[in-house]
């Protein structure tokens, strides 16, 4: 048996896109808001960037390219002025592979059923900083945006914490000196 291979050099690497996934996949709106989403581009091949093969559309609203860090590739998605369900398509020029996310956009604002902390707590030593962020969704999983939260802390002797969750702790916890703080807070957001 005989194999011959051929090795151009120079030749350009042509990526396979063998999946695309945009996040979050679901999302609820009021009109002309905007909401940050991802495209993650997966190959087969590593240190590939396919990120120039994607093309995107929406059935209604606007599409705003901020950038690609890291092979993700970020946008920010406007809501149209109109309520009504919407889809924003990602996809290549073969049409495949594709993923989508899609957009309710409703006149009212829906109830926040689910506000989820990240990270749940943190233990920090007097002047260390972290940040804190929450997701919020509604009774269908859909990620809400622009609703305002308010932070807590049970104990705002041991960390202060600012409106955009910056988290700084101040003094130790007490009964254990040595000890460093816990801090979880409580973020509450209105409908």
């Amino acid at each position: 048996m005989l194999v011959i291979g051929c090795k151009i050099p120079g030749s350009p690497v042509i990526p396979r896109i063998e999946g695309i996934q945009v996040a979050p996949a679901r999302l609820s709106l009021l009109p002309f808001q905007a909401a940050p989403l991802t495209i993650n581009v997966v190959t087969g091949q590593s240190g590939v960037d396919a990120t120039s093969l994607l093309q995107w559309s929406t059935t209604g609203g606007s599409i705003v390219n901020n950038g690609t860090i890291g092979g993700i590739v970020h946008i920010t998605y406007t809501s149209p002025s109109q309520p009504g369900n919407y889809l924003l398509i990602v996809t290549t020029a073969l049409s495949t592979p594709a993923d989508t996310a899609a957009v309710t956009v409703t006149q009212t604002p829906v109830p926040v059923h689910t506000v989820v902390v990240t990270p749940a707590s943190a233990s920090l030593t007097v002047g260390d900083t972290t940040r804190f962020s929450t997701t919020l969704t509604d009774s269908t999983g859909s990620m809400l945006y622009g609703r305002p939260i308010t932070w807590s802390l049970s104990d705002s002797t041991v960390a202060t914490i600012a409106i955009t969750g910056y988290v700084q702790a101040i003094a130790a916890a007490p009964r254990r000196s040595q000890r460093p703080a816990k801090v979880a807070p409580a973020p509450q957001s209105s409908p």
